[in-house]
């Protein structure tokens, strides 16, 4: 079984992959962790940096997305958390994170140390930005539409291991097996 998880920044993404993983005892993956920052460390440059120069670069997007399709194809049993995973493993059970704006920006300037305000400014622009990408690469107009996924989730007000309860069910209740 292939796990996909969605979400956009602050909904939960990373502690719910990891914790689902464990649970059910499958690889836990990132996109970020798997490509991005090797890739930044292989370039001598800083995630930031990166995420910078895939802005202009398309190599860098096309490279990281061949990747994941590449361990769709090749790998079982995982878990992976990535904004377009579920597009790469068409199939994967693709499970979307959502949660309220104001909740999300909380979380973002919390973990990542930031006003309110610049966690906002972060999101919007980032959204933005791979948003326009995923358009021009791959014609995706809204990666957030509920229509791509099996299962949706508001993390808004529950806690993660709630969260991974709802999966865990969802995929019970479907007689999926692992």
């Amino acid at each position: 079984m292939k796990i996909t998880i969605f979400g956009l920044a602050g909904t939960g993404t990373s502690t719910v992959g990891k914790i689902l993983a464990e649970h059910i005892g499958y690889k836990s993956l990132s996109t970020g962790d798997i490509f991005f920052r090797k890739k930044a460390k292989e370039l001598g440059v800083t995630l930031s940096e990166l995420h910078e120069r895939a802005k202009i670069d398309p190599s860098i997007d096309r490279e990281c997305d061949k990747e994941m399709e590449r361990l769709g194809k090749v790998e079982n049993d995982f878990v992976v958390e990535s904004r377009l995973a579920w597009f790469f493993i068409p199939d994967s059970i693709k499970i979307k994170l959502d949660c309220d704006f104001e909740i999300r920006t909380k979380r973002l300037a919390e973990r990542d140390g930031l006003s309110f305000d610049d966690a906002k400014k972060h999101i919007i622009e980032r959204e933005k930005v791979d948003g326009d990408r995923y358009k021009k690469y791959y014609n995706i107009s809204d990666t957030n539409a509920d229509g791509h996924f099996n299962l949706t989730i508001d993390t808004t007000n529950i806690p993660a291991d709630m969260v991974v309860k709802k999966i865990e069910t969802f995929i019970a209740t479907r007689n999926i097996k692992n």
